[in-house]
């Protein structure tokens, strides 16, 4: 429990630096061309939206920590294919059911991957560094 709640703490931190300091910087051009967007938001339910996806991230690594391995490699690998199956329908979706642009929706796409890859090998060094072990 103490190698996952750590992952997790893990997590929330690299979601709340992107979150509040760098999705503007290489989100920003791909959000503007949305239409509908807020650019004034809720940071409570950001907050609370990250702290979901953390302890979902990092509970699932937990069941499935054996077929990727334990530490920072293990981690980013897990983070690549949660990435690849969280963002890519997700996003691309929008271009149909909400209409956004198509390039916008994959700038994001990519870019939320790639979050998730560094989230996941941050996760993994943590859970490692922690006492967590690969499972039986």
């Amino acid at each position: 429990m103490k190698s996952y709640l750590g992952a997790a703490v893990a997590v929330l931190a690299v979601y709340l630096l992107f979150d509040n300091f760098l999705s503007g910087m290489v989100l920003g051009s791909a959000m503007a061309g949305i239409p509908g967007v807020q650019a004034e938001y809720s940071h409570l339910w950001e907050t609370v939206g990250d702290l979901c996806a953390a302890l979902i991230l990092a509970g699932v690594y937990v069941r499935v920590r054996r077929v990727f391995g334990v530490g920072a490699k293990g981690g980013a690998m897990y983070g690549v294919y949660a990435g690849i199956l969280i963002n890519f329908p997700t996003w691309l979706y929008m271009t149909v059911y909400a209409g956004w642009p198509y390039a916008a929706t994959w700038h994001i796409t990519i870019i939320l991957i790639l979050l998730t890859t560094v989230a996941g090998a941050v996760m993994g060094a943590v859970y490692q560094m922690l006492g967590g072990t690969t499972g039986a």
